[in-house]
Order: C-alpha cells, then structure tokens, then sequence
C-alpha cells in the first residue's frame, strides 16, 4: 500500500475522532456547570488544556471557550477544523473509502459550514454537539461495513484506537488534576459529579453501571480502574491500546518470528506497563504520573508509526497533495499541572 494513502487513513481517523471527543467533552462540561456550582477559573480552562492549548489569550468564560473549541479554524482542535482535516484527508483517498463515506462525510463539513449547523449551535447547545457525536458515529459505522477490511481499514483503525487512547487519558488527568486540586474535597457531592462527568466524557457512564461488581468503597479509584484497565469498554486505555497492537501487527505483515517494528515494541511496552500494574498500584505511585506516561507513550507511538510507515513516502517536489498536519506538540506532550 502506498504510504500516502495509508497516511491520509490514519489521520482521516484521528481527526474524526478528535472531532467527537471535542463535542462530548464541551457538551459534559456544560451540563455539569447546570447542576454543580464551579469557581468560575474551574469551570472551561480545563477544557483547552485537555486539548493542548495552554497560550489561550481572551477570558476563558463559557461562550469564549466553545466558540474557540467549536469553530476556530485557526484551533486545530476545533471542532470544524478536525472536521475540515478529516474532510480533506478522505477526499484526497476517495478510491479508497466508500462513496457512502464520503457522501455522509461531505454532508457533515456542509452542515457544519452552512447556516443549519451554526443555527442549531446558537438555539440548542446540548443537541448541537449530540449531533456532532452522532454523525461520527454513523460515519464509522458506514465505514465499518462499507469499507474493505484490509491494509486502509487497519490504518483507519490505527488512527481511530491511538488517537482515543490519548484522550480517555488526557480527560481522566487533565480535567480532574484541574477541577479537584483539593485534598478535602475528595468524597464530597462535587467530587463524585466530577467522576460522573469524566464517565461521560468517555462514553463510559452506562458501561460503568452495567458491569457487575461489588459496590466500590472508593468510586473515584473504581471509575479509574475501569476507565484504564477494562478489557471489554471499547475506550479504555488497555482496550484501545490492544486494538492498536492489532491494527499494527496486521499492516506490518511479519511472519511468524520476524523482528517487530517499532510501533509494535513501543505499544507492546506500554501494555506491559500497564499489566503489571492494578488500580492500587496505581494510585500509590500517583493517577497523574500514570496518566502522564500513557499520554507520552501514545506521543511515541505515533512518531514510531510515521517513521515506520510514512515516512518513506517521497512526494515529486510539485506535489499538490496537502499533507495532513501532524498532531500539534501540544496536543502530543503532557505538561504536568498543579
């Protein structure tokens, strides 16, 4: 497979995931802010340091934030910019993904830069990012059953399960490090709505409820340990991270005793990591240096796999392909917070 087209997939993937992650976190923040009083500096700044943006200029009230996180195309983790990137990746591959993906995903990036979009944004804030959600929801389901299942899918997938593995654990550390900085707090109304919203952010809320379990004695750590270890939720970081190994192992092809390459040993690393570790361990050596190392891990994951596999790509020097920006050093480094 061309490693430009395998390129476009990855990244096609990651944008749309991106794009859905943005939407369920601003819609969460804003419902919780209905229901729980949060100093006014707690209750968006979180919300840009998740995404990496850490320089953020105006006030950072409610209408500031999701105007910036909805539709700054300047912002490349907006909304309409990751949609726009998602965009233009599968229509430089459009022999590659179905006509029925294209078709729905051309018509998202329509609505979203027409005035229907902007409308439903303006009167019902809350069903505008459902919207948002659903769309990329039916977007992967026509791909997973309108696409063929081989070297593009896989990439497809790649991109999909690395770039959810950072956000399940950018959300966990970020927005609770920021909203809970106090050691008082922990066990109160406040906190356990935190812990809701974090399961909510990650679609994770029902999955949490329904799994059988003994009634935890501490909720923060239960809800850690299902959102990091759970083999079956399909946005955990263990679950994600073996649905990557994978994506990986199927598009490097090596037989059987052929060395790994290097995304494989990066992601093979980092599950060893976290199998050797359980939630007490965990929270012993600190959720945020956990969550850190994940987040920095994926970061060198995702460079392994571009040197891996992209970057022996050779463009003509008049190519007119537009090459899909890599993920900004922001969105990729954790910064510590405190």
């Amino acid at each position: 497979m061309i490693s430009r087209v395998a390129e476009h997939c990855f990244w096609l993937a990651r944008y749309l995931e991106r794009a859905e992650n943005t939407a369920r976190v601003l819609e969460v923040n804003h419902t919780l802010l209905l229901d729980f009083h949060v100093p006014v500096e707690q209750q968006w700044r979180p919300l840009l340091i998740i995404s990496g943006v850490h320089d953020y200029k105006d006030e950072p009230t409610a209408e500031n934030v999701q105007e910036f996180m909805t539709w700054d195309r300047d912002n490349p983790f907006s909304i309409a910019s990751s949609l726009a990137w998602a965009r233009e990746n599968a229509r430089i591959i459009r022999e590659v993904i179905s006509a029925e993906m294209w078709e729905r995903l051309n018509y998202y990036h329509l609505w979203m830069q027409g005035d229907e979009g902007r409308a439903l944004f303006d009167a019902h804030r809350s069903e505008f990012y459902a919207q948002v959600r659903r769309i990329n929801q039916l977007i992967h389901g026509i791909a997973d059953t309108t696409m063929s299942h081989g070297e593009a899918w896989e990439f497809f997938k790649l991109g999909t399960y690395l770039e959810r593995t950072s956000q399940t654990a950018r959300i966990m550390d970020v927005k609770y490090h920021t909203l809970l900085p106090r050691v008082e707090d922990v066990g109160s109304p406040i906190d356990n709505a935190h812990w809701v919203a974090i399961l909510m952010s990650c679609s994770g809320y029902e999955p949490f409820h329904k799994k059988p379990r003994l009634m935890p004695s501490d909720p923060a750590a239960a809800v850690a340990e299902f959102l990091i270890f759970d083999e079956q939720f399909p946005r955990s970081v263990r679950r994600c991270l073996r649905e990557c190994e994978a994506a990986t192992a199927a598009v490097a092809g090596n037989p059987p005793g052929h060395a790994p390459t290097a995304p494989e040993r990066r992601l093979a690393t980092l599950l060893a990591y976290l199998d050797a570790r359980m939630i007490p361990d965990v929270i012993r050596d600190g959720l945020h240096e956990t969550l850190t190392h994940v987040v920095d891990s994926v970061h060198e994951i995702g460079e392994a796999i571009h040197a891996t596999f992209f970057a022996a790509d050779v463009r003509p020097p008049d190519s007119k392909a537009p090459i899909p920006p890599p993920a900004p050093a922001a969105m990729t480094q954790t910064q510590s917070q405190s």
